[in-house]
């Protein structure tokens, strides 16, 4: 009886005992419970880019508009300010052309059939609500065309065949590097194999991970229930790491010889290629660089056992990326923040992937040096499920350029061109846009260059000391007050002189009133015409007026004396 206990016994105990093992693997394996903050920001790290129901549904998406037919329409526009309460003349110029820019938008709409290489978008660019520019732009197979009604009914259209020819009639005389045929590059070599993923992570990522200590990782829980799990490593520490990484390179033939197989793919150049030797040399200038004191620290957040977002942050720069994500919607946020005060956000966002109409919302928004904000705005829906009936381009209304010979097809061209040029600057004068700008759409990727370039010309005008600002003044005072008409005439070729050569400091001269001006102005009196009008025997009176921001005379005014 007792032994028939013992036996029960032991095997209640072997039952709980293999019970309780197979909890406390699941806890190991399955949970978070008894792993190291290492082995958790490995975890979670890799969980950034391995969401298999987030790559599922963006993937059959886009293999969706790959395979079937759909409709779209959306818009582009984008919004500049200037973040500057300084009345100086420049910047208000600029002020009032970046609002043109922001009244600016792109509008288009169309549809799409990939797998016949059809397509056919209408986009209206909008500058006003009166003036616009529309046109179509059309896909029939490798044949891309585009036509204005405002420029000519007919489409002019790329046949993407034999294009060496068609650059060589453009006056291209080296077209060695042109392909025959534009196509969408895909490279086939950057794919690894299963072979050259393990040696990857059995000869570089596990050693790296290996040598990381584990103080190196830490963990802070935040307040909405999500944790952080961080590295934080050295200049010095990173050094190391890159520098090992390097030396194991220069004598990894199979790593090498896939590298060089990826850029002969991309740029057909044997003098890129690796070799041990430069390895070697990378390794050795890169050891002889000293390193500055300083930590990068990167920070993998999950919630729920989902990982949701990683930051890397340093003295200089910090890198923000998190998702969102349901069943139907997938949201992307990316910023870079540096230690100069410029900063760019990325979104993306992805909603109603699980139906036949799908929206895509891209912004980009940028603060430059606090003086500069942009925000780009692109907005498309994708709708499937309707007929879409694409009809093929009609070559009888078609000029394909590459059916033209040289002699035809430069003349051609430059009339096009000269007429897009007319009818731009006619447009813009509608709305009032500054014809040295060109066209609202350069502006919104030009303009904190063109802030810059205006800037610093005031800056310096502005930085002028007063023995300059008298100097320059001087020559047109010297005429101020009562004058002879011949003296009036002189005044008139300084400032001819002086306009031609200006930038942001034309001075304006006009007749029979006198100089009420305290800012410089674009358009100004011509001083030839004006001087033409003058009479040398008659006398004159000359006054001046200068700009409030930077002390210069700006303004001239001549009254007949009776």
């Amino acid at each position: 009886m007792k032994k028939k206990t013992l036996l029960i016994i032991i095997i209640s105990i072997l039952i709980i005992l293999l019970i309780a093992g197979g909890t406390f693997a699941y806890l190991f394996l399955a949970t978070d419970l008894f792993k190291t903050d290492k082995q958790l920001f490995l975890k979670y790290a890799i969980g950034i880019s391995n969401d298999k129901n987030e790559a599922n549904i963006l993937e059959n998406y886009e293999n969706k508009k790959k395979t079937t037919a759909y409709e779209n329409s959306g818009s582009f526009t984008v919004n500049t300010e200037i973040v500057s309460e300084s009345s100086d003349a420049t910047v208000q110029k600029l002020k009032n052309v970046v609002n043109i820019a922001n009244n600016t938008n792109i509008a288009f709409s169309g549809k799409v059939d990939q797998p016949n290489k059809k397509m056919e978008e209408n986009i209206q660019i909008n500058y006003s609500d009166t003036v616009n520019f529309p046109f179509t732009f059309k896909q029939d197979g490798d044949v891309y065309g585009v036509k204005s009604d405002v420029i000519t009914p007919n489409y002019i259209a790329v046949d993407n065949n034999n294009l060496k020819d068609l650059f060589q009639k453009f006056g291209v005389t080296d077209v060695t590097n042109v392909p025959d045929k534009i196509e969408a590059q895909q490279l086939q070599t950057i794919v690894l194999t299963d072979e050259e993923k393990n040696h990857l992570l059995n000869t570089y990522l596990v050693p790296m991970i290996n040598g990381i200590s584990e103080e190196k990782f830490t963990k802070s829980e935040n307040s909405d229930g999500s944790v952080d799990y961080m590295l934080t490593l050295t200049y010095q520490d990173i050094k190391n790491i890159v520098s090992q990484m390097l030396e194991t390179l220069s004598t990894d033939t199979m790593m090498i010889n896939k590298i060089n197989t990826i850029l002969q793919e991309i740029y057909k150049d044997e003098g890129i290629l690796l070799t041990t030797e430069k390895v070697k040399k990378a390794v050795t200038n890169l050891n002889n660089q000293t390193v500055t004191d300083g930590n990068v620290t990167i920070s993998v957040t999950q919630k729920d056992g989902v990982t949701t977002g990683m930051n890397v942050s340093s003295t200089d720069i910090i890198i923000k990326f998190s998702k969102v994500q349901d069943a139907s919607s997938v949201k992307y946020n990316i910023s870079l923040e540096g230690n100069d005060t410029n900063e760019i956000s990325f979104q993306i966002l992805y909603t109603g992937l699980n139906t036949n109409s799908i929206t895509e919302n891209i912004s980009v928004t940028a603060n430059i040096s606090n003086s500069i904000n942009i925000v780009y705005s692109y907005n498309n829906k994708v709708t499937f499920g309707n007929t879409v009936n694409i009809e093929a381009m009609d070559m009888t209304n078609t000029a394909v350029l590459n059916n033209y010979p040289a002699e035809q097809l430069q003349p051609f061209l430059f009339q096009l061109g000269s007429a897009i040029v007319q009818v731009n600057t006619n447009q813009m004068k509608q709305i009032g846009y500054p014809v040295e700008f060109g066209n609202p759409i350069a502006m919104w990727f030009t303009m904190p260059t063109v802030y810059q370039m205006y800037n610093n010309a005031s800056s310096t005008i502005n930085n002028l000391n007063k023995e300059e600002i008298e100097a320059n003044n001087s020559q047109y005072e010297a005429f101020k007050g009562e004058i002879r008409g011949s003296q009036v005439k002189a005044l008139c070729d300084k400032v001819t002189i002086n306009n031609l050569n200006g930038m942001s400091n034309k001075i304006n001269v006009k007749v029979g009133q006198p100089a009420t001006a305290t800012t410089f102005v674009e358009n100004v009196g011509d001083a030839n015409i004006i001087k033409s009008s003058i009479q040398a025997g008659k006398n004159y009176n000359v006054t001046l007026s200068y700009d409030a921001s930077t002390g210069f005379v700006c303004e001239i005014g001549i009254e007949e004396i009776n």
